[in-house]
Formats: structure tokens, C-alpha cells, sequence
């Protein structure tokens, strides 16, 4: 009985749009867009809720509607902003809020404790902390997919040039005879 074939996301990623630009259009198909809305579409704007969202006023993090202005500053020069739909914008905003009240949380709580009957316990924040970090890079995924796919700009990534920069490795200085 045949088993196997060809699996979802299964194979090498398709490149970015700037990139088969770059190289002069190799395989000389039509390059396409994908156009999830008309070129009026502007999502630079918050919705009027997103800020409603926040559970304690007198946090000293970031409000919603804040993250969500930074994120459009951030794509705006991709030129892919029409091709996001503002929810997904806005579910990136609310996710990456309630990372940094987590954060702000869970330094009034210790990490680590004893229960009444003296074994260690380990608070829920961490993890707590690990989930919601998850569903904000989940997000932006999304997002960045989307954008390096149909941008015909170069733009970087933030998180890779992050990995990058903690991956690397050591650079090796060059000797005085180089």
C-alpha cells in the first residue's frame, strides 16, 4: 500500500519576490502578487478597540494601539501593506501586549518557592511567559511571510538579524599579516 507523497510545506520555500527581481525574473514566468485587497485599503490606523483590551490601567508597558503603530511603521517601507489583512496586524498587537504584562507580572513574583509541605515549586509565569512569546513569533511569521514573499523591495527581517547576531558565532579578527 503506497504511502507518503508529497506533504504540506513539505519541499524547498519558494524565494522572495525581490529576490527573483534581483536575478532578472530566471525562470521568466509572470511574477505575482498576491492581492488580498485593492491598493485603497489602508490599515495604518488601530481599531477603535484595541486599546479597550487593556486589563490594568496603570501598567508601564506599551498600549496596543502603540505596538500597533510601530508595526506599520515597521512595513510600511515593504510596500506590502495593502496585503495584510489589519486583523492580523491587531492580533499581533494584543499578542505581543500581553507578552510584555507577563513580563512586568512575573517580577513581583518569585520563580521559584516552597509549597506548606516544603517541596519546590516553580511559578506559572515562565511558562506562561514561553506561550505567549510563541503565539507573538507564530504571528509574525505570518506577517513576514506575506511581506517577503511579495515585497519587490529588499527589507530585513528583525528577528533574523537577531538570530544571527546570538548565533553566529565568533568573528575571528584579522591578523596583521592579512
Amino acid at each position: 500500500m503506497p504511502r507518503g507523497g508529497a506533504r504540506k510545506g513539505a519541499g524547498r520555500k519558494p524565494k522572495p519576490l525581490a529576490e527573483k527581481i534581483a536575478a532578472g525574473n530566471p525562470g521568466h514566468r509572470p511574477l505575482t502578487k498576491v492581492a488580498f485587497f485593492d491598493d485603497t485599503y489602508d490599515p495604518s490606523e488601530p481599531p477603535g478597540y484595541l486599546d479597550d483590551m487593556i486589563r490594568i490601567k496603570d501598567r508601564p508597558t506599551q498600549k496596543p494601539s502603540e505596538i500597533y503603530r510601530e508595526a506599520i511603521r515597521y512595513m510600511e517601507p515593504s510596500g506590502c501593506l495593502y496585503l495584510i489583512p489589519r486583523e492580523l496586524i491587531t492580533e499581533y498587537a494584543l499578542a505581543k501586549y500581553n507578552l510584555l504584562q507577563t513580563q512586568y507580572e512575573s517580577r513581583f513574583y518569585p520563580i521559584v518557592g516552597k509549597t506548606d509541605n516544603g517541596d519546590v515549586e516553580i511559578s506559572k509565569y515562565p511558562e506562561l511567559a514561553m506561550k505567549q512569546e510563541k503565539i507573538v513569533l507564530a504571528i509574525w511569521a505570518t506577517i513576514w511571510d506575506i511581506i517577503s514573499r511579495n515585497s519587490e523591495r529588499t527589507v530585513d527581517n528583525p528577528e533574523q538579524d537577531l538570530m544571527k547576531v546570538m548565533f553566529g558565532g565568533r568573528t575571528r579578527k584579522k591578523s596583521k599579516q592579512e
